[in-house]
This record gives structure tokens, C-alpha cells and sequence, in this order.
């Protein structure tokens, strides 16, 4: 078949600074670890493929960081840093903080890799009804009792083992590296140095490499506003409800079009410092653009940007052909990609949870059905989404899927990988749009970031800083720059996406102690008392994926259908949060859940009618890890819904008693006696589980995405512990 349409993968590398203003230490880990599992084998992998193209962009505030960690000297992290103190000496926060970190990674693809891994992991679930572990995203905390069951020894193994599993394909290969993985346990303070000596020399090579690909045309490279900010918002906040009218905005308006010029002069300086030479592309930070702040862009020289199809839709008015929604169009002097944001959902979402060979096989399918579809070999399919953080859930790093994804692609007769300037060179700057719509890749809009109350106070506090810091004139230059710096690291979109609803994290303290810090050394670098409200949290803190307990025993009747508001009356709830990747088309909108004393009962609402998902050969796991690992696998077939238990060997068998029913909802009813901790002793037990969707072989959703769902279930007590007047 001839070659009809061309594909440009964007592969868009990001951290925040994470340096704390006054120590400069990083609080958080990310850069460095990321570093030594993603960066540098992205490029690697790539470059096994001659014939395959593709964009990299490298954020300036995620190449300053790497560029800390690797010029030597004192370890300029505190993770890093507790990690290298004697764990007799740690003290119980220092305890707290790096059980909450090191066990906050992927359990089937992290610490599988180490069996030991798994023995300390087992750890934290000795006592079902301890208070709860910190191994998992949704908790923030770790009791004394926790803490107390690691000895020294293990704090030691645990670094280490963590050490290993953020090493990459490449690092893996390391002799030294390989030395320290072969010992599998009892690890030596020597062994943890030598892995953070080894990963910080590895972090130095990152630059070359990327600007070897460079020159040699494989790859692109393209960079972002200095500290990844949303420019249109930083133009002004207003840019919100052109946006979506109905966003609430903040009661004090930002309005700083310079602060965005100097992020965008700043970003592309530090970039062609770092590599040797500017680039043609920019990736605004989320895809987020307005007219306003493409025209900034766009007045810098540069070439080309890329945001989201939702952005081309709106822009034409509500509707797009499908060779306008293959093609570039040009607003300002600068052409505009739009990335086929269900192709890239599947890999940073769905894929992950597939065979590979099926998985790649469901990619090019898709490729060819646009193919076959175009109108001539100008069509052109944008493949774009993070670089570091979907990988964390494939097996073995995503790097198998990757080479096989880029072999696919290069041995293909319907398509041709190509970079963003190649493209333009060959079939010019793309056709003129007359206005171009203000949003961002996420819904078209830029509500993760603004509209919600503790959103709002951030920008509050961030326009309050802005003004103060309007005339700094007076100031001598090294405090000038100073107050620069701190408000352009304030201004980054990550402390905004973290705060209130939306999106969760187990580090969520650390992001809003970040831009509240940036700010006080604002006002203190201007000589001016930081105002009070600074010292405290933007907002209260709260679970990392929000459950409602259960208050009382409910028995519904498993109809599925919301044939009564009261059936599910004092029930708990589980509604869907993103997590640290956007979703942009969940399946499930929340879960409900309670008992009384015969059965465990399960409400899973969707974005639609679960009748939709779950269709003959569908099917949904209730995956219970405590307070015993068992899996339920209800499957639609002909006959209705089927419920089974699958057992260790894989095999599934019926559960007798078990009753499901599929409408608007899907409602399901297990029968607690198959918990042996009910059986036992039929008193409180703790149940923590997940869920997963999924079609056929293959999975389509997990739920909550990255944690679990802890229930508190006391048939026989729970009124006594809710009662009231």
C-alpha cells in the first residue's frame, strides 16, 4: 500500500522545580529518578530505529534539575539525603516520609522485580487492623506501630531495592549496578552509594545523547515556558471563561503578559544554552494556548507549537472535517499541531494493561483506519503525551512496547514517522485559522487549574505577590533576579493542578509548602513581610483519593437500576480523581459500597449507562488485596451476568449465593462468608480492593487508577459506631 499518511510522535519530558527556596534541596525525588529510568532509554530505544522520527520536548525546569544532580558535589535532594543517613539515626518523620515514598510505586511492575521487595511491602499489611500504612497512594500517614516493624536493616534494603527499581534498561546493564541487584537482599551502605554515585554520573549523559539524535535528524527537540506555567492563564486569568463561561474566577485577577514573555524568553535561553542552538517548536505547557498567548510565542520565531484536537474542534466553530483534523493549520505566523488525543490516551492509559503484540498490533490498526481514510499523503496523525510517567505501569519499563511500537512503525506501507519541521518543510506552514480558541488539552478548557475554591486562592495569593513585586527598579540586581526567579517557579501549572479537587497525590504537602515558599521569598527578597496566610496550607489536607465510609447497613436489591434513592442510603462512596496522568476518557464515575451481615455489596456507576460497558464478553474484577488477596470476576455473557472467584491457578469457579445485575448501574452482592476473616471470628475487618474493566483478553480501566479503595466493615457494630440524635 502507498504511503498515505505520516505520524510525529511528541514525547513531552517535564518536572516542576522542586527546589526549595531557601536550601535549595529538591523535596522530591522525581527529576533524578526519572533520570535514571526514563530519559536517557527514551532516547536509547529510539535510536535502535534509524528510520524512525519523532519531537522530544525537554522542559528548561526539568533540564535545570537534572543539570544539578549531575555537576557533583553535596546530594542536592532530601529524599536522597534520608536515604544516605544511618537508619538508626532517622527520626520517625524521616521514617514516615521514606516509607510513604519508597512504597508509593507500582506493585505489579516495581517491586515484583525483587522478592524482597515484596517481604517488606507484606510488612505493612502484618495487621489487617493496624492503623493504615503509608504503601499506598491514598494514605498520607503511617502510625508508630508501622514504623516500629522495620529494623535498620530493613530501611537499609528498602533504599536500595527502591534505588534499583527506578534503574533503567540501561543502568541495568551496568556491572556495578548488576553487582548490587545480584545480592537481592541484606544490602550494604556501600551498595546505596554507589547506586546514587553511579545514577548521578548517568544523569550527566542525558544532554549528549539527546543532542547527538539531534544533529542526526532522528529526533527533534523542542522546549516549554521556563517553568512549565499556563500561559494564557499568566496572561490573565479572564482567559479561563473564554475558556469555559461558566468557570468561577478568582476575586483578585492576574493580568501579567510580561511574566509570561519573560517564561517563554527565559525558556527558550536556558535551552539553547543547554543544547547548543534554539528550537523551532514549542509545546506550550498542557497544550494550553489563546490568542493571546500564541501571538508571544509566535513573536520569539518560533516555527511551530501543538495542543489538543478538542482546541482545532472549537476553533471551527464546533465541528471538524476529518482532513482538517489531520492536517496543521497556522494562526499568528505559527503552525499548530493537534494530537489525536484517543491515540495517545491508549498508550499513556490502556496499553499498559495489554500483551504487548496486541497492543502494538491495536496501534497500527488504528494508524491504518486513518490511512485509509485520508485524502492524500499530507494527512498527518500527532501522537503526544508525557515521557516519564505512563511507563511506571508497563512491564519491564514500556521499553519492549516502545521498540516494538517504533519497529511497527518503520517496517509499515501506510505510514511514515516524521518530525514536526520535516513535515513543514515538505508541505509548508499548514492552512489559516481566523481565530483560535483558548484551552488546553484536557476537555478543551482549563479548569484543572482554575475555578475550583482552593485553585482560586493559589491564584489569589500568586496576583497579591504580582503586584507587590510590579516595580523591583530599587532593588539591587542580584535581589532582582531573585525575586524572578521565585515568582517564575510560583507561577508553574503543577502546584495549580494539585490543589483541590481534580487530581490526587501523597505528596500533595510537599507541591503547596513549594508555592507557598516561593512566594514568601518573594515578599522577603523585596524587603516586605510575608503575609500570614502563607504559613499555612492553601488548603486543609485531605485523603489522596477522597472514600466515604459506609454508616450504616444497607441490603439493596440487586437490580441495577436506580429504581430507589434509599437502597444505597448509608452507603460509603469512592468518586473518580485523576491521578498524576490526566484520563481524558474515564470509564468509571465512582463506586459504591457497604454490607450488612450476609453479603458485601458493590455500586459501580459510569460516565455512561453501565449497560454500555458492559456488553456479551465484558467483564469487571473486584481485585480484593485485604484481608485476603482474591479476585471476583463478574462476566457478561449470554445468559446474563456471571460471578465467579478466580483461583491462584487462574481457574475461576462460581460463587455460590453471589448475585449481580447490570442496567443504568452495575450492582453486585458477594457473600461475606467468603472472607475468612469474617468466617473466623465474624467481627470488624478491614476490606481494601480495586477494580479493573475490561473486554475479552484485555483490560480497558482500573479504578481508583494508581490506589485502592480501604473499607472499615463492621456488620455487627457499625450502627453503634454511627448513631446519633
Amino acid at each position: 500500500m502507498k504511503r498515505r499518511i505520516q505520524v510525529a510522535f511528541l514525547w513531552h519530558m517535564h518536572q516542576p522545580p522542586y527546589a526549595e527556596p531557601r536550601s535549595g534541596l529538591f523535596l522530591l525525588p522525581w527529576t533524578y529518578l526519572h533520570g535514571t529510568k526514563d530519559y536517557y532509554d527514551m532516547g536509547e530505544v529510539a535510536g535502535r530505529h534509524p528510520t524512525m522520527r519523532m519531537v522530544v520536548n525537554f522542559t528548561p525546569s526539568l533540564l535545570e534539575g537534572l543539570a544539578r544532580y549531575a555537576e557533583g558535589g553535596p546530594v542536592p535532594d532530601q529524599t536522597l539525603l534520608a536515604m544516605t543517613r544511618d537508619p538508626s539515626d532517622l527520626s520517625p518523620v524521616d521514617r514516615e516520609f521514606l516509607l510513604r515514598t519508597c512504597f508509593g510505586v507500582n506493585h505489579a511492575t516495581m517491586i515484583t522485580r525483587f522478592p524482597r521487595y515484596g517481604e517488606l511491602f507484606d510488612m505493612l499489611h502484618a495487621s489487617p487492623l493496624a492503623a493504615p500504612a503509608v504503601d499506598r497512594p491514598e494514605s498520607t500517614a503511617c502510625s508508630g506501630g508501622v514504623i516500629d516493624r522495620f529494623t535498620s536493616g530493613d530501611f537499609l534494603d528498602l533504599t536500595v531495592l527502591y534505588l534499583l527499581v527506578w534503574c533503567g534498561p540501561t543502568l541495568q546493564e551496568d556491572p556495578r549496578v548488576q553487582a548490587i541487584a545480584a545480592k537481592g537482599r541484606d544490602f550494604a551502605a556501600s551498595d546505596r552509594d554507589v547506586l546514587l554515585a553511579v545514577g548521578r554520573e548517568f544523569l550527566g549523559r542525558i544532554v549528549p545523547l539527546y543532542r547527538d539524535l539531534w544533529a542526526s535528524g532522528q529526533v527533534e527537540l523542542s522546549t516549554s515556558p521556563f517553568n512549565h506555567p499556563i500561559l494564557p492563564l499568566l496572561c490573565a486569568t479572564h482567559a479561563a471563561v473564554e475558556a469555559n463561561p461558566s468557570t468561577r474566577l478568582p476575586w483578585a485577577r492576574v493580568e501579567a503578559p510580561e511574566e509570561a514573555e519573560r517564561q517563554v524568553d527565559e525558556g527558550l535561553g536556558y535551552f539553547e544554552r543547554t543544547f547548543g542552538r534554539r528550537p523551532a517548536g514549542v509545546w506550550p505547557a498542557e497544550g494550553a494556548v489563546s490568542e493571546r498567548a500564541v501571538r508571544i510565542i509566535g513573536s520569539r520565531g518560533v516555527r511551530w507549537i501543538c495542543t489538543d484536537e478538542e482546541i482545532l474542534r472549537r476553533s471551527l466553530g464546533g465541528s471538524m472535517t476529518l482532513r482538517e483534523r489531520m492536517r496543521p493549520h497556522q494562526f499568528a505566523g505559527v503552525s499548530i499541531f493537534f494530537r489525536d488525543h484517543f491515540l495517545s490516551d491508549q498508550i499513556g492509559f490502556v496499553y499498559s494493561r495489554w500483551p504487548r503484540e496486541k497492543a502494538v498490533k491495536a496501534f497500527m490498526q488504528e494508524l491504518r483506519h486513518r490511512a485509509e481514510a485520508s485524502e492524500d499523503d499530507r494527512s498527518i496523525v500527532v501522537v503526544a503525551l508525557d515521557g516519564e510517567n505512563a511507563w511506571e505501569h508497563y512491564p519491564d519499563g514500556g521499553y519492549p512496547f516502545l521498540d516494538a511500537l517504533y519497529g511497527a512503525v518503520c517496517r509499515s506501507d501506510f505510514a511514515a514517522p516524521v518530525t514536526f519541521s520535516e513535515y513543514l518543510d515538505r508541505h509548508g506552514p499548514g492552512e489559516p485559522l481566523d481565530m483560535l480558541a483558548t484551552g488546553s488539552w484536557i476537555d478543551g478548557n482549563l479548569n484543572t487549574w482554575i475555578g475550583d475554591p482552593v485553585k482560586n486562592r493559589a491564584w489569589s495569593f500568586l496576583a497579591e505577590t504580582l503586584e507587590v513585586a510590579r516595580d523591583v527598579s530599587a532593588l539591587a540586581p542580584e535581589k532582582r533576579a531573585n525575586v524572578r526567579r521565585f515568582l517564575m517557579r510560583a507561577e508553574a501549572s503543577d502546584w495549580f493542578w494539585w490543589f483541590g479537587a481534580g487530581h490526587s497525590s501523597i505528596h500533595e504537602p510537599e507541591f503547596d509548602y513549594l508555592f507557598r515558599q516561593n512566594l514568601r521569598m518573594t515578599y522577603e527578597e523585596l524587603g516586605l513581610t510575608p503575609p500570614d496566610h502563607l504559613d499555612r496550607p492553601v488548603a486543609p489536607d485531605h485523603p489522596s483519593v477522597p472514600v466515604l465510609q459506609p454508616t450504616a447497613r444497607i441490603s439493596p436489591t440487586i437490580t441495577g437500576l436506580r429504581d430507589s434513592y434509599y437502597k444505597w442510603v448509608g452507603a460509603g462512596s469512592c468518586t473518580f480523581q485523576q491521578g498524576a496522568i490526566h484520563r481524558l476518557q474515564p470509564l468509571v464515575a465512582g463506586v459504591r459500597f457497604g454490607f450488612d451481615d450476609r453479603f458485601f455489596y458493590l455500586r459501580v456507576d459510569g460516565f455512561k449507562p453501565m449497560t454500555e460497558l458492559m456488553t456479551l464478553g465484558d467483564w469487571i474484577t473486584v481485585n480484593v488485596s485485604r484481608p485476603e488477596p482474591l479476585t471476583f470476576v463478574v462476566r457478561r455473557e449470554d445468559g446474563g451476568l456471571a460471578v465467579e472467584i478466580r483461583d491462584k491457578a487462574g481457574a475461576s469457579l462460581p460463587v455460590a449465593e453471589a448475585r449481580a445485575a447490570v442496567g443504568d448501574v452495575l450492582e453486585i452482592a458477594l457473600p461475606l462468608n467468603v472472607f475468612q476473616a469474617w468466617r473466623d471470628s465474624r467481627t470488624a475487618f478491614a476490606i481494601e480492593f480495586h477494580l479493573v474493566l475490561g473486554s475479552a483478553e484485555l483490560s480497558d480501566e482500573r479504578f481508583p487508577w494508581d490506589a485502592v479503595i480501604d473499607v472499615a466493615c463492621d456488620p455487627l457494630g457499625i450502627e453503634r459506631a454511627n448513631w446519633f440524635v
